[in-house]
């Protein structure tokens, strides 16, 4: 669709350096009388802006297997399944140390209690899906070193390492807009095998070297894996990687008081703390998605015509947004184009996708992109270096009122004259930003120009025209 503007208005700058171009390739048009002040007021009607929101938008999901999920100061644990996205399920992973100063236990005062699991949730950690289902969380003991490969640079998504017995299991519900509830609470105990425990204690008694040497203690227990019991699925939750194992003690004293102690083995390597992730799509909307078939290869994408003509943004998934333009050069071969004013990109959940369970990621990055579909550099708008996310407008009454928007003018600019090869693979890309894109699983659902005007995407670009157009 064009719509005609009569007036300016605001665009000042840009009217300058339009009026000067007008005036280098129109010489023998005749001229309109142009007045500078708070408005743009054209003469004989011959100088108009000029809004095309019209122009074709080709979406696809881009798909990257394995997501940086190391040190995001969270252990992403649980499950949850997703109408558009399938199910979804996050496995955490830490390294521990024992305490740097061992306690000095006598066996004729000091007595073994117990193990546990302790993971602290607080509000505002992360967590997506049903927060009104208990969860039933499993702790295994990883059965090999915990370490990386040579040629691997750090812990991404599609890893994993092989797991022992479960040595631990507990049920909680957990309420996650809340701090602490008489019934709710913010830490998560996990009761683990006792005998585990024993032995445990028995070596910080003997002060053995596998308690004070820490990398034999890491040979002996190379470290733990959290995940949701099989059958118990609704969402995923974020624990604090400042989570704990503990060995529960008493201390008796000769007036026959007991009083509880304990020891704490606490998270060693930071860059060593990953979250493991699994999808299955099948169902789905995104069933059909392609995969890479190789390392070297580029990440795929996949049109949204075989995606339920909608596409999907979920970072810490794999998925991203592509936006190509194919025809944008057409609109600088318009003859009454003369030059740029702005470019706005509107983009608009699909309506019915989000909710208050299944939430909007509040900021969306945009990035240029080109045929090899990597993130680039993040698009800033006209006139900042600053990132922009959206701008968010939130309306959970009126969904269709729910947008993010984006100036796109920069890119518009060289992409309205680009007519070099590949220029057609060259565009947009949405994804969420880092760090909070490697530890939320918001979605962002987009429709496809096969929704009417007002559920889609748009591209909204105002033009300079020395044309009347009635």
């Amino acid at each position: 669709m064009t719509i005609i503007h009569n007036h300016l208005r605001k665009e000042l700058l840009f009217l300058f350096l339009s009026i000067t171009t007008l005036f280098l390739l129109t010489g023998c048009q005749k001229q309109p009388s142009l007045n500078f002040g708070s408005s743009y007021v054209p003469d004989n009607g011959q100088t108009n802006i000029i809004v095309i929101d019209s122009s074709t938008i080709n979406m696809s999901t881009v798909y990257t297997d394995s997501v940086a999920t190391a040190a995001t100061g969270y252990l992403m644990v649980g499950s949850y399944h997703d109408a558009y996205l399938g199910q979804m399920s996050s496995t955490g992973y830490i390294q521990l140390q024992p305490p740097a100063t061992l306690p000095t236990l006598n066996y004729l005062v000091d007595t073994y209690d117990s193990i546990g699991m302790v993971m602290i949730f607080k509000t505002n950690n992360p967590f997506y899906g049903d927060t009104t289902i208990p969860q039933t969380y499993q702790v295994q003991e990883i059965d090999t070193l915990f370490q990386l490969a040579p040629f691997e640079p750090a812990w991404y998504s599609n890893r994993s390492l092989p797991l022992g017995p479960v040595i631990g299991q507990g049920s909680v519900f957990i309420t996650p807009t809340r701090s602490t509830t008489t019934e709710r609470t913010d830490t998560v105990l996990i009761p683990m095998d006792k005998s585990l425990g024993q032995q445990l204690y028995d070596l910080v008694y003997n002060k053995s070297d596998t308690m004070t040497t820490l990398k034999t203690f890491q040979q002996y227990f190379p470290g733990l894996a959290i995940s949701e019991a099989s059958g118990s699925q609704g969402n995923i939750y974020g624990f604090r990687d400042s989570s704990i194992m503990r060995i529960y003690y008493r201390e008796n004293d000769a007036g026959g008081v007991s009083t509880t102690k304990y020891i704490d083995f606490t998270l060693n390597n930071k860059s060593y703390q990953f979250n493991s992730l699994s999808a299955n799509w099948a169902g789905s909307p995104i069933a059909n998605l392609n995969k890479p078939t190789s390392l070297s290869q580029p990440p795929p994408l996949t049109s949204s015509a075989q995606t339920g003509h909608a596409s999907y943004v979920q970072t810490i998934g794999g998925l991203n947004v592509k936006l190509t333009f194919p025809y944008l050069n057409a609109i600088a071969q318009r003859p009454d184009y003369i030059g740029l004013l702005r470019a706005e990109l509107t983009v608009i959940p699909l309506a019915g996708s989000f909710t208050t369970t299944y939430t909007l990621p509040p900021q969306v990055g945009i990035y240029s992109t080109d045929l090899h579909n990597l993130i680039g550099s993040p698009l800033p708008a006209v006139g900042t270096a600053t990132q922009q996310t959206g701008n968010l407008a939130l309306n959970y009454f009126l969904p269709l009122q729910t947008s993010y928007t984006y100036d796109v003018t920069n890119f518009v600019a060289t992409q309205i004259v680009n007519t070099a090869p590949g220029a057609d693979s060259t565009g947009l890309m949405l994804s969420i930003p880092s760090p909070t894109g490697d530890a939320t699983f918001k979605r962002l659902v987009i429709a496809d120009q096969t929704y009417p005007a007002n559920q889609r995407i748009i591209l909204s670009v105002y033009y300079i025209s020395l044309y009347p157009h009635q």
